[in-house]
């Protein structure tokens, strides 16, 4: 049971950047239209691939925990709860910015 709950963790924190990475993707779609992104969303869509790459450690530290011999210990479920939640807020607030701010300016005017 505890390595299905390192596994549905990391499957979370997959999906979880997959989803930011679409969500700046379709921003792109939003400055074709003729119009200047704001220069946050612009630094935030080229740092767009480490949303990619992201789950990757991640992934990687679930198969070790799934595949080593010795039972994990519920100290390594929280550990690694708290530490791919932490990541994945400090990635997602940014994104959620980057993301809002063209909305901002169509609503102005």
């Amino acid at each position: 049971m505890k390595k299905f709950t390192h596994v549905l963790i990391a499957l979370t924190f997959a999906f979880a950047c997959f989803s930011l990475w679409s969500m700046l993707t379709m921003v792109i779609h939003v400055g074709a239209n003729g119009s200047m992104l704001p220069g946050f969303t612009r630094l935030c869509l080229v740092g767009r691939p480490v949303l990619l790459l992201l789950p990757v450690p991640v992934i990687g530290y679930c198969l070790y925990v799934v595949f080593r011999r010795q039972p994990a210990e519920q100290n390594s479920i929280t550990t690694f709860l708290a530490w791919t939640m932490s990541a994945l807020c400090l990635v997602f607030f940014p994104v959620l910015i980057a993301v809002f701010l063209p909305c901002l300016k169509f609503m102005e005017g």
